[in-house]
C-alpha cells in the first residue's frame, strides 16, 4: 500500500461507517480463519463480574442494542475463491447460561449466527468469540459497552466515555472497522527475520471437551510493588515467574523457554480500530550452560526485552513485512484451498516456536457510575491444538485477575506459579471451574 492510500485512509477516518454486505478480514485474522477446524476455533473469552445477579432478559436487550453499534462484529465467516471474508448477518446471538467448561469452539459453518456469543453466570457477563473478529483491546470496548448498556437498562445511568464505553445510540465510525495493519504499513521498511530457535515445548495432553480455568485474584498495587522490588514491570514479572514455572515443573531438555506476548499497537500508532491490531512477540530464556537457574537470573535475562521489541520502528517493520507477504501478487491468485494448506503449516510451525502464551489484556478504566458495580475483570486465552496451556490477565478497580486455561485437570504448573507469587509477597485468592474450586460468580 502506498503512502497516498495511507493519507486517504486517515482523511476518511472521521466519516461514518458504511455498512456493507461483506468485507475483508484483517491481516492478522487470515491465519485464524485458515487454521480453524470443525472441533477447534481460536477462541477468546473476556468477562466482567458485577455486584448482583444477572437478569438474562435485560442482558438480551442490552446485546441487541449494543450489536447495532458494532455492525462489524455481527458477521459470519465465509470462504471465497481466493480468501476468506466476513459476511454481515442480522441475526442476534441469544444470551445463554455460561457452561462449566468455557471457550468452546464458535460454530462457523452452516449458521447465520455471528462469530461471538454472550453468556452469563450468576454475576458474570461473558463474551466469547472467534479471534478473527477482533483482539483483546477491541473486545474490551464491546464488553464494556454491553455491560454499561445492561446497567443503564437496570436503572443506573452510565455515561459513554468514548474510550471503553461507547454510546449505543451513536453511529459507528469508519476508523473502528479499518484494518490498520494496512494503514500503518510502510513498503519502504523491511523487517529482519531472525532464525527461530528450537524451544522447550511443555507436555499437556488435553481431554476431549474439557477446559479448566484457575483464577488468581489480588490487588494490583500489591502485585506492582512485588514486581518493582525485582526491577520489573508487572508483565515482565509474571513472564519471569511463568518461565521459572516451566523450568521447575517439566523435564529439562536444555532448550530455551519462550513466552509469546501480544503487544497492543493502538497507542503506538494512534489507532482506534476495533478489529485486530496487535503484534505477537516473544521473551525467551536460555538455561543452557548454566549450572544453577534462580529467579533473579531469569529476571536479569529478560529485563527490558519487551521494551526493546516494542519500539515503533521495529513494530512498523514487522507489520510491514506481514502486509507485504499477504499482498504478494503471486499469492493473491492462488486458490484459497491451497493457501489454507500453506497457512496451516505456517501456523503449526509458529506454534512450536513458543513454550507458553501470556496475554495481559489490560485495565478496564470504567466510568465511576459503572465501576462501582464491577468487582473484577477476567481474560481467558483459549488453547490451541498445539498449545494446551495458556495464561491471561485483566484488571479493574485495582483488582488484578490472572487466569490459567488448560485442556486437562493437571495443576502442577498452576500450583507452582501461585505458590511462588504467595511466597514472594503477593496476597492471592484462588477460584476455579472444577469441582474442587469455587466458581459462583
Amino acid at each position: 500500500m502506498n503512502k497516498a492510500k495511507n493519507i486517504k485512509s486517515k482523511t476518511a477516518a472521521d466519516t461514518a461507517y458504511i455498512d456493507k454486505p461483506w468485507f475483508r478480514i484483517d491481516n492478522a485474522a487470515t491465519l485464524y480463519a485458515a487454521t480453524r477446524r470443525k472441533d477447534w476455533t481460536r477462541t477468546f473469552r473476556t468477562a466482567l463480574v458485577l455486584d448482583e445477579d444477572i437478569d438474562p432478559d435485560i442482558l438480551q436487550k442490552a446485546v441487541e442494542d449494543t450489536a447495532k453499534r458494532f455492525p462489524f462484529f455481527c458477521v459470519k465467516l465465509r470462504d471465497g475463491l481466493f480468501w476468506s471474508y466476513f459476511e454481515r448477518t442480522d441475526e442476534m446471538p441469544k444470551v445463554v447460561e455460561d457452561s462449566k467448561y468455557p471457550y468452546r469452539p464458535i460454530p462457523l459453518e452452516g449458521t447465520n449466527q455471528p462469530c461471538f456469543r454472550v453468556l452469563y453466570g450468576k454475576r458474570r457477563i461473558v463474551l466469547e468469540g472467534f479471534h478473527s473478529l477482533a483482539d483483546g483491546s477491541a473486545v474490551n470496548v464491546f464488553l464494556s459497552t454491553l455491560a454499561a448498556r445492561y446497567l443503564t437498562l437496570k436503572g443506573e445511568n452510565v455515561p459513554a466515555d468514548g474510550k471503553l464505553v461507547l454510546d449505543t445510540a451513536d453511529e459507528p465510525k469508519a476508523y473502528e472497522a479499518r484494518d490498520d495493519y494496512y494503514t500503518h504499513a510502510d513498503p519502504n521498511v523491511g523487517a529482519s527475520n531472525p532464525p527461530r530457535v528450537s524451544v522447550h515445548i511443555g507436555e499437556n495432553d488435553p481431554l476431549p471437551g474439557y477446559s479448566f480455568l484457575i483464577h488468581g485474584i489480588c490487588r494490583i498495587d500489591n502485585l506492582k510493588d512485588v514486581a518493582k522490588k525485582h526491577g520489573l514491570t508487572i508483565t515482565e514479572y509474571l513472564t519471569a515467574v511463568l518461565i521459572l514455572t516451566y523450568y521447575n515443573t517439566e523435564e529439562r531438555d536444555g532448550k530455551p523457554i519462550s513466552v509469546s506476548i501480544p503487544i497492543d499497537l493502538r497507542r503506538r500508532f494512534d489507532s482506534k480500530s476495533l478489529r485486530n491490531f496487535c503484534f505477537m512477540t516473544d521473551v525467551a530464556f536460555d538455561p543452557s550452560g548454566k549450572e544453577e537457574v534462580t529467579f533473579e537470573i531469569i529476571c536479569d535475562s529478560i529485563r527490558g526485552k519487551l521494551r526493546e521489541k516494542a519500539t515503533t520502528e521495529s513494530l512498523r517493520a514487522s507489520i510491514s513485512a506481514n502486509v507485504s507477504a499477504a499482498s504478494n501478487p503471486v499469492l493473491k491468485i492462488v486458490p484459497y484451498f491451497i493457501k489454507k494448506i500453506f497457512l496451516r503449516g505456517t501456523y503449526e510451525k509458529v506454534q512450536h516456536t513458543y513454550t507458553a502464551f501470556f496475554s495481559n489484556i489490560g485495565s478496564f478504566d470504567l466510568p465511576p457510575e459503572m465501576a462501582k458495580h464491577v468487582q473484577r475483570a477476567e481474560g481467558v486465552l483459549g488453547c490451541t491444538p498445539y498449545q494446551h496451556f495458556g495464561c491471561a490477565s485483566a484488571s479493574v478497580n485495582g483488582v488484578f485477575t490472572l487466569t490459567f486455561s488448560s485442556g486437562n485437570s493437571d495443576t502442577q504448573k498452576q500450583k507452582f506459579f501461585f505458590r511462588f507469587l504467595a511466597a514472594d509477597g503477593v496476597k492471592l485468592r484462588i477460584e476455579s471451574n472444577d469441582r474442587n474450586g469455587v466458581y459462583e460468580q
